[in-house]
Order: C-alpha cells, then structure tokens, then sequence
C-alpha cells in the first residue's frame, strides 16, 4: 500500500490579544523512526507577569499499518524519550512521561506570530510502510498556585463555599490533602458522595487547557481515523439506527442542533462493509453544496457531543475531561471571585452579533461590544469569534489565562455533580486508543474506567441560554446531562 502522509489543518481561534491563530502542521515526511513536519501559528505568547503562562500546541501521531485487503486501524503512535527538535530558536519541545505526543511552545518570553519551523519526532518504533497522521490543537498553560472557587452566593444554584458561605481558597495544603466531604467546599452537601482525595485534581497543580472547544473540523479528523464498527457506534450515539458509515455520500452524521446553526458533518465517501470492511470518510459541508472542507464550511465552529463521544475524543488525544474545580481555576485564575461573573472577569454581558461570514475559518462579529458572547444567540460562532487583534480580555470574553469560550457557544462537560461518587477521578490522561472488536464495551468507547458519564456536569452556558446567574462560572445547577440536548460539547486538558 501506498503510504499516505496526512495533512492536520486546524483554523481555530485566539489569545486575549489576539484573533485566528491559524495553526498548520504540515505533510509529514518519514524515515526510520522519524516523523518530520512543519508548523506554525499566530499569536502565540509567553509572559512572566500577570497570567504568567504561555500557550503551546499538542501535537500527537497516529499510524495504520498497510494490510493488503484487510481493514487496519489507526492506533496512537507513542514518541520515544529523545530524538525529537524544533528548528528556528524561538520554540521548544516539551517531552511528557506518557510518550503519548509533545508540546512545543515558546523557550523564551515574548508574544507574536509563530512562524514556519521544522519539528522532528522519533516513534518508538520503525514506521516501514505505515500511514502516518500528525494532529495538534492549541492549548493554554495554566500554572500552578492558589484560587479561588465559589463567588460567595449564599442563594443560588448550590456554589462551593466554605461552610460559612464564603469562597474556598484551594492551596496546595488543601490539594495534598484532598477535600473529604462535600459539606467541606460546599453548604448543602452537594457534591462527591465519596470524600475527594489528594489524587483528585482540584485544579492547583499546573495543567493544560484546550484553547477552544472542539470543534467540528477536528472532530472530522478523529472520525476519519475510526474503523467502521468504531464509526457505526459513533453515529448510534446521535441518532439511533441512521445514516450508518456505508450511507450514500452527502448524507449527515451530525445532526444537532440542526438547520444553519451549527457546523454540519457529512459522509464524503461512503464506507463498505461487504468483501472488504472499510470506514467511511467524513467531511464539513456547512453550505451544503457537495464541495467538502471549504473555507465557509465551518470547520471552525464548536461540534456538539454528548458525553461518550465527547470522553471518544478526548481518549483519542490522549488528554482528559477537566473537574468543575479546574474549570473554575481556569476561569479566574488567581483574581478574587467577583459575584456572578462570567469568563471574562466581571458581570458584563452582551450577544448581539452580526456574521456576514459566518462559516469561515476567519469569521468576524462585526457588532463589537463588550462582553460579548453566544450564550443565548441559539446559534454556535467560529471558536473565540469575539477576540479581535486589538481586543482586551472583556472584549474577547476570555479568561484570566487567555482561554475562549469558557461562557457561550457550547456547554463544558466537566467531571463533578451532586450525590454522585466521582472520588476515584485521577489525572490520567487517555492512552489514545479506544476500543475495538471483542473488547467488553461497545466499539468506539473509551477505556477509561473513571470517566463515567453519570459524573458530568455542564458549566458555562451555552447558545441556548440567554445569561445570567445560571451560566456564571461559580453556578452548579446543571447536573448529570450526559446526553446533548443543550448545546453540549466541551474542551479537554491534560495533566503532568
């Protein structure tokens, strides 16, 4: 078989200060055990005052091997301990314990566009004939220190607290620890009904934070290195014995929300599942025009997920969900809470919004105000539409770190809950590969013991939610929707 080295475009969006960020990773070339591409982004930083962070990009391997008339899977590819570089001198690479990808990232302070570099990468393996795909997503360091979570109601919608009612301050006294008792962090006893241990990640340790949400162009991505059993339990999440992958081409996968407000997700190619099993191949056509993976098609607007396809993708990159402790951390950095505040910082709301490009990678609100954000358009934008080059965080409606999107576009399903025992969630990260034939749960399905779907909760608002206290970051009153029927979907992280 010819080898096929797989292109990973990913046109996503912005920092504080910034807007799309355009990552390219180029074709990959291979020899040996070597992976060599390009890459470059915009609007990259490193800063050692205030938010003090950077941002990278993970970047990770899959590999088929080449079986003449049988079906192969794609399977996460591990990268060696040493062997791997970055031309340019301006980026790094940053090796984790897992071996399951890397990130590269700034070696020095400053903040700009990245341009073209050369990373190489040693497989732990000889690659011979296999396909190689390289994929990456933008991610946003968030340090390790104290905050806060809770904004002090004592009224609404269950927020932790100490039990006097007060923000809880998590400290690295509290995270060696653990938390114990719900009635510990919050005042009617609504949370874990295990005690949280000191392996439970409450958020004070240094993690990584998807940029965006994930969108439908990388969901694409991932599709398109499922089998086709993987790719029939993928669909049979979203609509019950429908569109299976060997579907005429042009028939849709993703259907919700549905209509011109949200990306659309079709079969390019069908699959075939006769002599010779092959998956199908997917693609954006948001214009519905039969021309897949146009600039206007939407690759860059969040994808809603519900909660097993969401915990698929994640295993697949080999990163995790975040815990709604870490979603508060990621939100208000180390600030003291403010009351109600949304992402950005403070109680300023606005969604008014004007789109004339509304599919393109580079789509702009012209209606420029501050705070503005999706919660209640009923429509989801272009990831981190609403940060421009000139933009403050209020304006970009970006957290204390630089993340997008925290409040608006779609839900964030983060582990935590009421009355649900989540105790045993640890920072593990997916291994990168998913189930498959004659495994013990449905094809397609993570293999992480601890994700459970009973254990999601959906923070941030989404869409279809006008605003208010009821998306504010501190607001826990959306409990248990492992289902996607409120514009849910969601980011993953990845802890050392």
């Amino acid at each position: 078989m010819k080898k096929i080295a797989l292109i990973t475009i990913l046109f996503l969006a912005s920092n504080i200060n910034s807007y799309a960020n355009n990552l390219i990773i180029g074709t990959p070339t291979v020899s040996g055990s070597t992976v060599t591409f390009t890459i470059k982004w915009d609007n990259s930083w490193y800063v050692t005052t205030g938010p003090s962070n950077w941002d990278a990009v993970w970047v990770f391997v899959k590999r088929q091997s080449c079986v003449s008339n049988a079906p192969s899977p794609w399977v996460h590819a591990d990268i060696a301990a040493s062997g791997n570089s970055v031309t340019g001198g301006v980026l790094q690479v940053d090796q984790v314990l897992d071996n399951k990808g890397v990130f590269i990232r700034r070696s020095a302070v400053g903040i700009g566009n990245i341009t073209m570099a050369t990373v190489t990468l040693t497989l732990n393996s000889p690659i011979g004939s296999d396909n190689i795909g390289v994929y990456g997503m933008e991610m946003v360091n968030i340090p390790e220190g104290d905050f806060y979570i809770g904004d002090g109601s004592q009224q609404y919608f269950h927020t932790f607290s100490d039990p006097s009612g007060n923000p809880l301050l998590i400290n690295a006294a509290i995270q060696n620890a653990g938390l114990g008792a719900a009635s510990n962090y919050q005042r009617d006893n609504l949370g874990s009904s295990g005690s949280l241990p000191a392996s439970f990640p409450l958020g004070y340790n240094r993690f990584y934070c998807m940029k965006y949400e994930i969108t439908a162009g990388q969901y694409v991505a991932f599709l398109n290195t499922l089998s086709f059993n993987q790719q029939i339990r993928m669909q049979r999440d979203y609509q019950p014995n429908l569109t299976p992958p060997d579907s005429p081409a042009g028939t849709e996968f993703h259907c919700w929300p549905c209509g011109n407000n949200s990306p659309r997700i079709v079969i390019a190619t069908p699959g075939n599942n006769t002599s010779q099993i092959i998956p199908a191949v997917y693609a954006n056509d948001l214009n519905n025009n039969g021309v897949y993976n146009e600039d206007e098609d939407g690759l860059g607007i969040p994808v809603v997920l519900n909660v097993k396809n969401f915990f698929a993708f994640l295993d697949w990159a080999a990163i995790r969900p975040m815990t709604e402790f870490e979603y508060e951390k990621a939100c208000r950095g180390n600030q003291n809470p403010v009351l109600g505040e949304f992402a950005w910082g403070s109680t300023d709301f606005n969604n008014t919004y004007d789109v004339p490009n509304y599919g393109s990678a580079s789509a702009t609100n012209n209606y420029a105000m501050l705070g503005n954000n999706t919660a209640g358009t009923n429509r989801l934008y272009r990831a981190g539409i609403s940060a421009t080059p000139t933009s403050n965080r209020l304006k970009a409606a970006a957290t204390y770190y630089g993340v997008l999107d925290m409040t608006g576009n779609v839900w964030e399903s983060c582990i935590g809950g009421w009355n649900v025992d989540f105790s045993d969630f640890t920072t593990q990260n997916g291994d990168g590969n998913l189930y498959e034939n004659g495994q013990s749960v449905d094809n397609g399905s993570t293999d992480m013991a601890t994700w459970q779907t009973n254990r999601i909760m959906v923070k941030g608002g989404g869409s279809n939610w006008v605003g208010g206290e009821w998306i504010s970051v501190s607001r826990r009153n959306w409990v248990q929707f492992n289902n996607y029927s409120f514009f849910q979907g969601g980011r993953g992280v990845r802890s050392f």
